[in-house]
């Protein structure tokens, strides 16, 4: 939450990043020549070729909208980390109720201690909200 108490709904997770209409839009998946955008139930997105939700009735839960690939500006791969009770994690998912899923790869003691569930070989994830994160850090690669 915000400190106006609102969810944080625009808040950056890692991922694939579409630009389209002046805006960016996390893309959820895609097709040879569409991309679905994630958007909110009532946005309007011009042009969308069709919409929908993803996982409904889960923590995955996202509406989107497909457009086409060359409506698009551009596309942005993000990767998204902050520090977590001292310790840096990856920020993977924005959930349907405002939490953020995490991604860690580490020391299993570090990985305890943080709550997260998971293994040396996948790595470590758990949920958190968004207002546990200090140090946010965005690195941004612009596809070709």
């Amino acid at each position: 939450m915000g400190s106006t108490g609102k969810l944080m709904v625009n808040m950056l997770v890692s991922g694939p990043y579409a630009e389209y209409c002046g805006k960016r839009f996390l893309i959820l998946f895609s097709g040879d020549d569409w991309v679905a955008l994630r958007t909110g139930p009532d946005m309007e997105v011009p042009n969308a070729l069709e919409r929908g939700e993803s996982r409904p009735g889960t923590l995955y839960a996202a509406t989107w909208a497909k457009v086409a690939t060359s409506a698009l500006d551009g596309i942005v791969d993000v990767e998204v980390t902050g520090t977590l009770a001292g310790h840096r994690v990856s920020l993977r998912n924005l959930l349907s109720d405002g939490r953020i899923r995490v991604w860690f790869i580490g020391d299993p003691a570090v990985a305890e201690v943080l709550g997260l569930t998971g293994d040396r070989h996948d790595g470590w994830t758990g949920f958190f909200s968004q207002t546990d994160f200090h140090d946010i850090q965005v690195e941004e690669t612009r596809r070709g």
